[in-house]
């Protein structure tokens, strides 16, 4: 379902109003979960996405 936004990371328009979880990054250097995840920008990611 396409909510009429845009990701900011992705570019992609393909969103889905249902997800679960929620992480956020502010520095990627110093965060080990993104790290861990392979996030390479700040901001905010849905851990599950249905």
């Amino acid at each position: 379902m396409t909510t009429g936004k845009v990701c900011p990371v992705c570019q992609s328009t393909d969103l889905s109003p249902e997800w679960s979880g929620l992480i956020v990054v502010f520095d990627t250097n110093a965060s080990k979960v993104a790290k861990a995840t392979k996030i390479t920008k700040p901001g905010r990611y849905a851990l599950k996405v249905s």
